[in-house]
């Protein structure tokens, strides 16, 4: 699947722009719209959340699958292009991995206030007051949650059924994102997103413990850790994905993540994953970054893997 291969490629050399078409800003419009749109038309909040839930992914698989499909009959060409274009929008190796290193940036320089300030950017909790260990440990949360949703998710979907099935998997989880809060808005409106979400990210964040746990052998002296920190939510058969991924950079890492964040001034207490091995540092920050350029790397061969595997099954 070479459309796959050079949109991994791009994005992981040169990431990718921030520019108003952006396939996954347009969805963000698109759902703001919409939500409003349901919440005039339908009194039941429930059943009003779970039509978009429902309609939206779709609507974007068969959107995304019409324009390929049509400029497939203009010239393969622009069709390829297309499909590139809409894996490549789909993963975010080499932004997350540019946010990683601002955050280490900061903390290099000393600038906490900055770190804080960056690290709001890729976490939901406040973080006005977070030390400096608290940083760090909310970066490598968000580093290693975000290598399912924004690298080894896509990827698979990309590998079973193109940028329309990429893309599709984005808006399920766009749509979690911004509406699937456990809050007094969207507690009702948002409930089937969430649980979507849940459901849709099953499958990639258990192939994301074998994928981080191999990539660890690679890059850190505890291989034999990411696999035994890990291995308890890897076999949990609820769908509580997070803590698969933490858990098993937890282990990579030496250190222990989870604990108390605080989320609109409400304290949450959240597992502890791993053990206290070696204290954060911002270099665990750079260990934690090639621990997820390398799991990139080896959910891109096991995609090329599944996709030419599927070919040869259909000859």
């Amino acid at each position: 699947m070479l459309a796959l291969l050079f949109a991994f490629l791009v994005d992981i050399l040169i990431g990718d722009p921030v520019y108003p078409y952006h396939p996954v800003r347009l969805m963000g419009k698109a759902i703001e719209w919409t939500e409003s749109f349901l919440r005039r038309t339908i009194q039941n909040e429930k059943l009003a959340g779970t039509l978009l839930a429902l309609s939206f992914p779709l609507t974007v698989w068969v959107l995304v699958g019409g324009i390929i499909f049509v400029l497939m009959k203009i010239h393969f060409v622009l069709g390829w292009l297309a499909n590139c274009l809409g894996i490549y929008s789909s993963i975010s190796i080499h932004d997350l991995r540019q946010e990683g290193m601002r955050i280490y940036r900061d903390l290099k320089e000393g600038d906490l206030l900055k770190a804080r300030s960056n690290v709001a950017r890729i976490v939901g909790r406040d973080t006005t007051n977070l030390s400096e260990d608290e940083v760090i440990r909310a970066t490598i949360e968000s580093i290693a949650e975000n290598s399912v949703d924004g690298i080894i998710a896509p990827m698979f979907f990309a590998a079973l059924g193109g940028a329309p099935l990429a893309l599709a998997y984005k808006a399920v989880n766009t749509l979690d994102s911004m509406i699937g809060y456990k809050n007094e808005q969207y507690l009702r409106f948002g409930a089937f997103a969430a649980e979507q979400d849940n459901i849709v990210n099953w499958i990639p964040a258990r192939l994301g413990y074998f994928l981080i746990g191999l990539a660890s052998f690679f890059v850190t002296p505890r291989g034999k850790e990411a696999f035994e920190v890990g291995l308890s939510y890897a076999m949990n058969q609820s769908y509580s994905n997070s803590p698969i991924p933490e858990a098993t950079f937890a282990g990579a890492l030496g250190v222990r993540l989870g604990g108390q964040n605080l989320y609109q001034g409400k304290i949450v207490q959240t597992p502890y994953l791993g053990l206290p091995i070696k204290p954060f540092h911002r270099e665990t920050i750079l260990e934690c970054l090639r621990l997820m350029i390398a799991t990139a790397w080896m959910t891109l061969f096991l995609c090329l893997m599944i996709h030419y595997g599927i070919a040869f099954v259909r000859r």
